[in-house]
């Protein structure tokens, strides 16, 4: 479960790459490259918009359990993706410590969405 949450955690922050175009007389059809292109908006799927609210909802609520410098050290690395040895230096602390802390952070937060499934 933990890893369908940061799975979650990283979709809301990463974009989609689009197929190259493929040229319309290869395909015998007329229509533009846009307007084949899947809806993504949140009126396309409402039962899978719906599922990952209320995931992020189980999320936040678990986040809550951590520690500010384990929520902290979880949200650098798993939000903004930045590497241990910085997360380390913009705290002040060492890689190894901040290392220690997402650790700690993922291990609380795996037990608190171990139930939601």
């Amino acid at each position: 479960m933990t890893n369908v949450a940061l799975d979650h955690l990283r979709r809301r922050t990463s974009h989609r790459e689009d197929q190259a175009p493929v040229p319309e007389e290869a395909k015998g059809g007329t229509r533009d490259f846009f307007d084949r292109q899947p809806e993504l908006n949140a009126a396309a799927n409402p039962e899978k918009n719906l599922l990952g609210q209320e995931l992020g909802r189980h999320i936040q609520e678990a986040m809550k359990g951590l520690t500010p410098r384990e929520r902290m050290v979880f949200e650098m690395k798993h939000y903004q993706g930045l590497r241990l040895r910085a997360i380390g230096d913009l705290l002040g602390t060492s890689e190894e410590t901040a290392k220690n802390s997402l650790f700690r952070a993922t291990r609380k937060l795996r037990a608190s969405l171990g139930p939601v499934r």
